[in-house]
């Protein structure tokens, strides 16, 4: 652990606020997911059982999702943008999926692998430890990796994350670093459709 503290850190010039406003092509973006990339199921039911909670029909939503069974990436990316659509209906459809994606702690713990991986991590850092381990075992194909560690910091390398990258997936680090009771952003450097490094800080 000593030596990734004492990594060469990173310019910071190149991590910035994600473009919150900016519009987004939701055709594009489906289109855009490998017809071969799958996610486990515990990500989507909790999105049926919110809208059925709601009295809200989601189109493309199964009636059921079982937690390990894996489903096409891009069934969940379309139920995704129909709960933003029914659910956050006047929210920007990033600040929706933001929102979406803060909840990905909370269901990652209900998996006994989550509990597993989180019920003994103390702290932001082993908190996004968790989520980076948990990444390829819930979503295939897809890497995270822990690339700078720092008091208050941390960077983490997405790869192969074919969905929302630059709004979804921040808020699931936005997320980690709540549960692990700590406030603060996620700033982000692109590095292609399907890739991003995330620059997390934060304070207690």
């Amino acid at each position: 652990m000593e030596a990734q503290q004492r990594a060469m850190p990173v310019s910071e010039g190149r991590f910035v606020e994600p473009l919150w406003m900016a519009p987004l092509d939701c055709d594009a973006a489906l289109a855009a997911i490998p017809s071969t990339a799958t996610i486990s199921g515990m990500f989507i039911a909790p999105l049926v059982v919110e809208a059925k909670r709601l009295g809200v029909v989601l189109p493309s939503a199964r009636e059921r999702y079982l937690p390990f069974q894996f489903y096409p990436l891009v069934e969940h990316a379309r139920v995704m943008l129909e709960t933003c659509a029914r659910i956050y209906p006047n929210v920007p459809i990033r600040f929706a999926l933001r929102k979406l994606g803060r909840g990905a702690p909370k269901a990652l713990v209900t998996s006994t692998l989550g509990k597993v991986v989180l019920a003994s991590a103390e702290g932001v850092h082993d908190v996004v430890d968790a989520m980076a381990k948990a990444y390829p075992l819930n979503a295939r194909p897809s890497k995270v990796t822990v690339v700078e560690r720092a008091p208050g910091r941390v960077i983490v390398r997405l790869e192969e994350l074919h969905y929302f990258i630059d709004s979804h997936h921040v808020g699931a680090f936005e997320g980690a670093m709540k549960y692990a009771g700590a406030e603060g952003r996620v700033l982000i450097a692109p590095r292609g459709k399907a890739s991003a490094d995330f620059l997390l800080e934060w304070r207690k």
